[in-house]
């Protein structure tokens, strides 16, 4: 039978190697939670980017449209006031300031639209802004475990019970009248 001082090194040594690996695990938990959170903000970054530029091409797209009948429109009214105006035997200047007057009005729409399209784009530059700022601080929210944390977390429960151990060794060694020094 061993003596209870034994006993008790043996339970304290396994309680120290236990508390070390759960160091370990906990460590590892830690940073593959690090890893997870960093992908998943890098997945929620691209997805909400590549939504942003979609709403921006959709926008492109309807503005094209916009100006496309703008120019149908005014072609068709040139046609109009011109046939009207053969029609009723007019020509010349007043036929010509109408036509102008289409042209312009047609213009004046084109660069509204554009203008329109040019304020889109730059605020989709900042929303991509604001969702990289967005999944930058959520990646730094979580901090992986860096190696000297972890080694400490590992060394602690160990260097406990080897300075327990030590102690008990030298008063063992005192109580015996030995000089554990040498």
């Amino acid at each position: 039978m061993c003596d209870p001082a034994t006993a008790i090194m043996v339970v304290k040594g396994v309680t120290a190697v236990a508390g070390a690996a759960a160091s370990v695990e906990k460590t590892n938990n830690k940073n593959q939670q690090y890893s997870d959170n960093v992908a998943a903000s890098k997945d929620a970054y691209f997805l909400k980017t590549k939504q942003a530029n979609l709403r921006v091409i959709q926008d492109q797209t309807q503005a094209s449209q916009k100006l496309q009948d703008a120019d149908l429109k005014a072609i068709q009214s040139q046609g109009t006031a011109i046939a009207a105006a053969g029609g009723a035997g007019v020509q010349g200047v007043n036929v010509d300031q109408l036509i102008n007057d289409f042209e312009r009005s047609e213009g004046v729409l084109a660069d509204r639209t554009m203008q329109k399209l040019e304020n889109i784009q730059a605020q989709n530059e900042i929303t991509k802004l604001s969702y990289q700022s967005e999944a930058i601080n959520r990646i730094n929210s979580i901090q992986p475990v860096g190696y000297a944390e972890a080694m400490a977390g590992v060394i602690e429960p160990l260097g406990s019970f080897a300075i327990d151990s030590f102690g008990r060794s030298e008063a063992r060694a005192e109580a015996q009248g030995v000089d554990p020094n040498g």
